[in-house]
């Protein structure tokens, strides 16, 4: 008589089987508007900023063969106010006091632009970078004020009409 044979001895035959892919595209319907609608978020949340072009023996020499009048006005922010100064001067109230001191214990950024307006005056058409400007800060500056002397050196409101100062700005380290 024969016996039926075993199932464990005999090879177990695979079935072809198909994923499921249910789960995943669940996962793509849900992440693909998620992604879309973080990217527009980040996009509104962003300064326009002109950082120093990094300097090489190349662009060196060619600076030195230019002989242009340029004006490298920079604003400073340190603990006692503001130093405006520029590659041939510097301006200040007394020797050794901030071009525009603290009003108060404020940084006085009404003063700042009223004072960038008048050297924007004086200085358009004669030198040409009339519309860069850079700033530094100390360290124990706060981001806040850093973002506010930006704001006061771009633009100034004359008269109900907004003047364009210095949109060309850029942060640069502090060196002391």
């Amino acid at each position: 008589m024969a016996y039926k044979p075993s199932r464990r001895r005999s090879p177990k035959v695979n079935e072809a089987m198909e994923p499921n892919m249910t789960p995943i595209m669940n996962l793509m319907v849900v992440l693909i508007p998620l992604l879309l609608s973080s990217a527009q978020l980040i996009k509104l949340s962003v300064i326009e900023l002109n950082l120093p072009p990094a300097a090489d023996m190349q662009t060196e020499g060619k600076k030195l063969e230019q002989k242009e009048t340029k004006l490298d006005l920079s604003i400073t922010i340190t603990n006692k106010g503001f130093y405006i100064s520029s590659s041939s001067a510097i301006v200040r109230n007394m020797k050794g006091a901030p071009s525009i001191p603290l009003k108060d214990g404020v940084f006085d950024y009404a003063a700042l632009a009223e004072k960038l307006y008048q050297i924007k005056g004086k200085a358009s058409g004669r030198f040409e970078d009339t519309n860069s400007i850079t700033i530094q800060a100390e360290p124990t500056i706060d981001y806040q004020t850093l973002v506010s002397t930006m704001d006061a050196a771009r633009a100034i409101k004359v008269e109900e009409r907004e003047i364009p100062l210095f949109p060309k700005a850029s942060v640069s380290a502090m060196i002391l």
